[in-house]
């Protein structure tokens, strides 16, 4: 082996990476960056407190009374209703129904926190001598209401985002790259047409994908669906258009394919954990819950779940559906705007 030539490709190589300041700072600049904002929000501190809800009754403010002596326990008295659909949709951890002398603790042990608030209720209500006697636990498997009914509506959230940013944008990247938007550059063929038959086509690969996910669900666990099929069919086509516009428009300046995986990375990182997929975001609190409402993952999963979860219709996505539609719209006219072939 010549390892002068090994030696010459290597300096060769590492001058090239040095040249090109996407890479750098994809490689470097935006892991340091992440390390920081994720290390001020993850810091050290007590754990936040749990949130139960008390059901509304002739002794749910004695309960509550009792349970917020425990200090690791956030309570709320609502009525039954209420409970059922924060339970259902991860906003409390569980719910307690009284009487007060043998309360009755529902939650869904699937769920991440649901054993901490069981044991926290534990402790707080056993810690009287009167409530010693009796206890009892309930497993919340209704149907709506488990973790994986609040799951489903999430996946199909996040397979759009996904099919939008990398099926999209790291193809169009890839043309890009490879020259092949050199030579449409010289045809008749406008931008808009050329992104709009992009979109389309993004658009035809995903509603197909969403539909095995909500017949997977639907079959194998048993995950309801209570709301209008024609609104979820709207949705899914409006938020597939919204994300795929965002594809776009990552990719309307993107020249290498480091720089548009950095870019869908930055895009793609606050949404998994802020967008609601895998647990709920009614939890946060502050700027965290403001930045989390007004991503468009979380219209897209909230209205999801309340046309699957609840009997939900066109009045209940109409916010959403109008908030994506402008998303989608607003993406693609400034996609237009700076795009480039070359």
């Amino acid at each position: 082996m010549n390892w002068t030539i090994v030696a010459a490709v290597a300096r060769t190589a590492f001058r090239e990476f040095w040249r090109s300041p996407e890479a750098v700072f994809w490689t470097y600049g935006f892991p340091l960056l992440m390390t920081v904002v994720l290390g001020f929000a993850f810091r050290q501190r007590p754990p936040d407190p749990v949130p139960v809800a008390v059901v509304a009754g002739d002794t749910a403010e004695e309960l509550a009374a009792r349970l917020r002596g425990n200090d690791r326990l956030r309570v709320e008295v609502l009525e039954a209703a209420a409970a059922d659909t924060a339970l259902a949709r991860g906003g409390i951890a569980a719910l307690v129904r009284g009487p007060a002398p043998a309360p009755t603790v529902r939650a869904d042990p699937t769920r991440p926190d649901a054993e901490v608030a069981r044991l926290q209720i534990e402790r707080a209500l056993r810690g009287r001598a009167d409530g010693d006697a009796g206890l009892q636990f309930e497993v919340e498997d209704r149907p709506g209401a488990r973790y994986v009914d609040f799951l489903i509506p999430g996946l199909l959230g996040l397979n759009l985002l996904g099919a939008g940013l990398w099926g999209i944008g790291f193809q169009l990247v890839q043309f890009r790259t490879q020259h092949l938007l050199r030579r449409l550059f010289v045809t008749p063929m406008r931008r808009a047409e050329f992104l709009l038959g992009f979109l389309l086509s993004r658009l035809v690969l995903s509603l197909p994908e969403s539909a095995i996910i909500v017949s997977f669900g639907m079959l194998i666990w048993g995950v309801p669906f209570r709301g209008s099929i024609a609104a979820a069919g709207v949705l899914l086509v409006v938020a597939a258009l919204a994300f795929s516009g965002l594809g776009v428009l990552i990719a309307s300046r993107a020249r290498t394919i480091e720089g548009v995986a950095g870019l869908m990375n930055l895009v793609l990182l606050p949404m998994w954990l802020l967008g609601g997929a895998f647990f709920s975001n009614e939890r946060m609190e502050g700027p965290l819950r403001v930045v989390a409402n007004c991503m468009p993952l979380s219209w897209c999963n909230d209205a999801m779940r309340d046309l699957m979860l609840a009997p939900g219709g066109w009045l209940s996505v109409a916010l959403p559906l109008g908030l994506l539609a402008a998303f989608a719209a607003a993406c693609f006219a400034v996609a237009l705007r700076i795009f480039r072939w070359l």
